[in-house]
């Protein structure tokens, strides 16, 4: 359940958006106001059409090192086209939405295993 977590943030979005091709045009480096004793983060900038002819810009996922003109498979609200993500295994579970997901489960297999009866 706990593993289930990033996906279900996301469930109405990859349930009843768009999906449609992306390229990806460009890197930038973003100073984030949480990590930026790390430095910048490095992200793709993805662009894609609607249905309606409406070009969407949106940053992809943090650090993901995508060529320039790659094409990937993004999900987007038809209502809100600003509302999308890149549709791929690793962008959802290794996203800012999965951390507490990562927390919980790490929490709970310490204590399962400090808590198991021992045999």
């Amino acid at each position: 359940m706990i593993l289930l977590m990033p996906v279900t943030t996301q469930y109405r979005l990859l349930l009843f958006g768009n999906y449609t091709i992306g390229e990806v045009i460009g890197n930038e480096y973003v100073r984030t106001l949480g990590m930026s004793a790390f430095g910048p983060d490095k992200y793709p900038v993805i662009q894609f059409s609607t249905a309606d002819g409406k070009v969407v810009q949106f940053y992809g996922p943090e650090n993901f090192d995508y060529p320039v003109g790659s094409n990937l498979r993004v999900v987007y609200n038809p209502a809100n086209p600003t509302e999308c993500i890149v549709f791929s295994l690793g962008a959802i579970y290794t996203g800012r939405k999965a951390i507490i997901p990562g927390i919980l489960f790490l929490l709970w297999m310490a204590f399962y295993l400090a808590f198991r009866t021992k045999k």
